[in-house]
């Protein structure tokens, strides 16, 4: 099956066989895109030296056009040497989609992804022009940065029928937690953990459910923070000052209500373009980098809290691990990047929604870390550290209920999460070898269903680094990356269900197993022709429940690539089976992990 829908931009430029297209697995959201109700090309934009100029405009829905369903379709090209970059795209002062770019080649790359918006439709269909704000930002120096990245937004609409109990039912109101800074033509990122984190919010009073969104990344020296060791452990290795960051490899966004925690999130691990071994992510990015993934509390629980007309503390928090913290619950780095929005749905009868028996059972994390040093004595006495192997585990369990009213209706609702994670970690030589091997999960459920749902997120990577001399960065090297990963969830998408856009339980399944041997030049972002190799493989699996009869229920991908192009290339609807992520292969000379 090829793509349903390209655009203008993508037409014109598949017929240029020396661009390469890079790809991301992912479910299309509608079966057919080739025949939209309407569409319209929101803004086209070249980013160079766009550092703090993002791109401005507005957004206006389309006049005299009849439609339930909008598709966005971000469409980029690009051709030089770039380093991958993170993008955001806003709606006034609410985060909407986040994602980032292929590392582009000297002949030129193009990717284009589409994203369905239909729970944003409040804000889509706001009669007020809407700023619209898209930064990447980006670098050009004429030297070792080339790369402009060019962007072209488009927007797409369907007339579906929704066909579940509620029919399609967007939320009425979507506020934002955020810095707010639209009106000064800039992103309203918080950069934890220097930003306060909170936004003050008046909900109604007659708000029947209320669900938070939270778009949460770790970059700089965050971006590989589940590499992280604990901070006492950075100079184990001094002959590599400055190699190992700290923080430990634990990262957990909170969001607080009025001071108390009412959910969490251990995120999913983002290996971006340019990530441990830009050779290993094209023709094929790693999972997720085109849209980065949100997580979703249900706050209906709170209504009781949250309806009384004034105003209240929505606060987001990312916390790592601490060996001497009491709880074990500690500082991070700089910086991450984190937005929510909070999505209203109100009460017809308009009265106040009010709620009794309010209980929150919150346990705090508890923790497990295990430490050993390889060590060598010299004949002098002098004892050198010659491996640093740890294990991290930890664990958690919250649960909110209450009682709610709204009109003569009540009901009981809920927010209940049980999350584990494990991190071992073995290095060598100098940590320039250093093994991983991660698992995050979960289970959470809500009021919107009685379906437990349930994530799983196993990664194991090795990297191997070999530099010619001090000043990696600056001088020609070489890193062996072995990365094999899942993605897998069951349940129930709670903002598509509470939407309409979903009516019952998906699935997804996915695996990404690379193996690339790099060699960078003096210019660091780009690769040695001749000398930089790559095997991989992808799975993608999914079966959904969509709204509309237009919806895909399953979708599968299969891929395989080598060097730089598709050898394999087959996606079409149906599910197939996706084999489980394995140990990797032990390294000469690697202890196994």
């Amino acid at each position: 099956m090829k793509p349903l829908y390209l655009g203008s931009l993508l037409l014109f430029i598949s017929h240029a066989q020396s661009i390469l297209e890079v790809i991301q697995a992912a479910t299309p959201p509608r079966l057919d895109l080739s025949t939209p109700t309407c569409k319209q090309y929101v803004f086209t934009h070249e980013f160079g030296n766009s550092y703090g100029s993002p791109y401005v405009g507005y957004y206006i829905p389309p006049p005299d056009c009849v439609y339930s369903t909008t598709i966005f379709n971000l469409s980029a090209a690009s051709r030089g040497r770039q380093y991958d970059r993170l993008a955001t795209l806003w709606l006034g002062d609410v985060e909407v989609w986040r994602t980032s770019t292929a590392m582009p080649t000297q002949t030129g790359i193009h990717w284009s992804f589409q994203k369905d918006m239909t729970i944003w439709d409040s804000l889509l269909r706001s009669q007020d022009p809407q700023k619209i704000i898209f930064e990447l930002n980006n670098i050009i120096d004429g030297d070792r940065y080339t790369g402009f990245f060019n962007v072209t937004l488009e927007a797409l609409y369907f007339d579906d029928v929704y066909e579940g109990k509620d029919g399609l039912h967007p939320a009425e109101y979507i506020y934002a937690i955020s810095t707010r800074s639209s009106s000064n033509n800039t992103t309203s990122l918080f950069s934890l953990p220097g930003d306060s984190g909170v936004a003050n919010l008046t909900l109604p009073r007659n708000t029947r459910t209320a669900v938070v969104s939270i778009m949460a990344s770790g970059n700089a020296a965050e971006e590989f923070w589940f590499t992280n060791v604990p901070t006492e452990y950075i100079n184990t290795f001094p002959e590599n000052e400055g190699w190992l960051y700290g923080y430990s490899p634990f990262r957990e966004v909170q969001l607080l209500i009025d001071g108390q925690l009412a959910g969490v999130s251990w995120p999913f691990p983002i290996l971006f373009t340019g990530g441990v071994d830009p050779g290993a992510w094209r023709p094929i990015v790693g999972i997720d980098a085109y849209e980065l993934p949100s997580f979703e509390i249900d706050v209906t629980p709170w209504l009781g809290v949250l309806t009384d007309g004034e105003p209240h503390s929505f606060a987001l928090r990312v916390v790592g691990y601490d060996t001497s913290a009491k709880d074990g619950i500690g500082p991070i780095g700089e910086n991450w990047w984190v937005s929510g929005s909070v999505f209203v749905w109100i009460s017809e009868t308009g009265e106040q929604t009010t709620a009794e028996n309010f209980e929150r059972d919150i346990l705090s994390p508890s923790f497990d870390f295990q430490p050993t040093l390889g060590t060598r004595t010299a004949e002098s006495g002098t004892v050198t550290n010659t491996s640093f192997y740890y294990t991290l585990t930890a664990t958690r369990s919250l649960r909110v209920s209450s009682k709610i009213t709204t009109g003569r209706h009540s009901r009981l609702v809920s927010w209940s999460q049980n999350v584990s994670y494990s991190n071992i970690q073995n290095m060598t030589d100098s940590a320039f070898n250093q093994s991983l091997k991660m698992v995050s999960s979960g289970t959470y459920s809500s009021s919107a269903s009685n379906l437990v749902s349930r994530y799983t997120y196993p990664m194991n990577l090795f990297s191997a680094y070999k530099v010619q001399s001090e000043g990696a960065t600056t001088n020609p090297g070489s890193v062996l990356c072995l990365v094999d990963r899942s993605k897998l969830n069951d349940g129930i998408s709670i903002l598509p269900f509470f939407t309409g856009t979903s009516v019952g339980p998906e699935s997804l399944k996915t695996r990404q197993n690379v193996t690339s041997n790099y060699h960078w030049n003096s210019t660091i972002v780009e690769g040695t022709v001749g000398l930089d190799t790559m095997d991989g493989e992808l799975w993608f699996s999914s079966s959904v429940s969509p709204g509309t009869r237009s919806g895909v229920q399953s979708y599968h991908h299969y891929a395989k690539e080598k060097d730089d192009a598709l050898v394999v290339d087959d996606e079409g609807w149906g599910t197939i089976p996706v084999p489980s992520t394995e140990p990797l292969p032990v390294v000469e000379g690697e202890p196994e992990v």
